[in-house]
């Protein structure tokens, strides 16, 4: 079996008609091609040296301009113009779906809270909010974490029991109203 050559640029476009009579389109990534000289890294020979975060023997050579982190270079690798680390580059490449996820996160618990406790002040909003808080408690219960940092479920509990509170007492001055029950 014969093995195309590697292009000598990261981005080709039809590569390979030579080889398999199709046309390719590459899209390398840069370490791929980078010079195997350049990557090679010595060890580290003073105490006093930075070395790299991966590589605790290999000397950082470079700053990743995302994590921060000292990186030899073996590590290094450029993207968009940044110098970054393999990790990082990882992470930038994630779908872009989880990373606006992660940026913004509804905290479902707090709005059932919310929608408990402030329209006690307003008096009768309360037989529309407590309903709508006591179903956000039962479908958000299960949905997955409350907010990026790991909270407990507790504010599900306290604001379901105030909504069922609230849905008792609403419907106790309902039938006093209609039936004149007295208490």
């Amino acid at each position: 079996m014969r093995t195309m050559p590697l292009p000598d640029r990261p981005v080709v476009h039809d590569y390979g008609w030579n080889f398999t009579q199709a046309n390719h389109y590459i899209h390398l990534f840069p370490a791929v091609i980078r010079l195997n000289e350049a990557v090679r890294a010595e060890a580290v020979l003073e105490g006093g040296q930075s070395t790299c975060f991966f590589h605790s023997k290999l000397p950082a050579t470079a700053l990743c301009d995302v994590s921060g982190r000292l990186i030899c270079d073996l590590c290094k690798t450029e993207w968009n113009g940044k110098t970054v680390s393999f990790e990082a580059l990882q992470s930038l490449l994630a779908d872009d779906v989880a990373v606006k996820q992660e940026r913004r996160c509804t905290k479902w618990d707090d709005i059932a809270l919310s929608l408990v406790i402030f329209p006690v002040l307003f008096g009768p909003i309360v037989v529309v909010t407590a309903p709508v808080a006591l179903g956000i408690c039962v479908v958000k219960w299960r949905a997955g974490p409350t907010s990026l940092l790991r909270r407990s479920r507790w504010r599900y509990v306290v604001a379901a029991l105030l909504a069922i509170f609230e849905i008792g007492f609403g419907g106790l001055l309902v039938a006093a109203m209609f039936f004149g029950v007295e208490f």
